[in-house]
């Protein structure tokens, strides 16, 4: 049976998807393999996915937000405005914005094809992730806990009372999991398939 990481819709083209969000990383003469770059995105859909279901979740836009979330950073430091950056692309890409677009028609096609519903819950994650703790849209909640889980890299442990998911969700077996994940960079169960479902090269030590 697939793991949640090797799942994904056919409507959503991530492999082009994550080429334009490299692309932002790139702009900023940021490291795409960098703090908050390509692993930790894909460390965040997988536990996103782990737990969509449970918290009554939209896969697509978790997906989404894994790839666009941190893709507007300006370095790997205090960036307080990185998430309002990133929406605020994400709306003007949608909106047609040719300036904004990148030339990535993947893009447009994307944000396009959701419904407003599920283009709201992408913005306000993206938005909020690190300036609200809690939100009463199940699916922007899903991708706040997701990105939580994986703050073991910074030298923190997930702490559930930051999480806006019930205990039996964020429970320590999951806590202990994500943070296992991360000290092995993508040597975990699902995580070289970054290199099928992204399709991209990981950097070899």
């Amino acid at each position: 049976m697939p793991t949640p990481s090797e799942t994904k819709p056919p409507d959503l083209p991530e492999r082009e998807l994550i080429d334009a969000a490299v692309a932002h990383v790139r702009s900023r003469c940021m490291d795409p393999w960098g703090l908050h770059g390509l692993a930790h995105w894909w460390r965040v859909r997988h536990n996103g996915l782990l737990i969509a279901d449970a918290m009554g979740a939209n896969p697509r836009v978790v997906r989404l937000f894994a790839i666009f979330h941190d893709s507007h950073r300006d370095d790997d430091g205090h960036d307080p405005d990185h998430g309002p950056r990133a929406a605020d692309w994400l709306r003007r890409v949608r909106g047609g914005d040719a300036a904004a677009r990148d030339d990535c028609d993947a893009a447009i096609a994307a944000l396009r094809a959701l419904t407003d519903i599920e283009f709201e819950s992408l913005y306000a994650a993206c938005e909020l992730h690190t300036s609200a703790l809690h939100h009463d849209d199940p699916t922007v909640a899903t991708c706040f806990v997701a990105d939580r889980l994986d703050l073991s890299r910074v030298g923190r442990r997930p702490d559930p009372r930051l999480m806006p998911a019930p205990r039996h969700v964020v429970d320590e077996e999951l806590i202990n999991a994500a943070i296992d994940r991360q000290r092995k960079g993508l040597d975990w169960d699902g995580g070289q398939a970054i290199e099928r479902v992204w399709r991209i090269s990981v950097p070899r030590r």
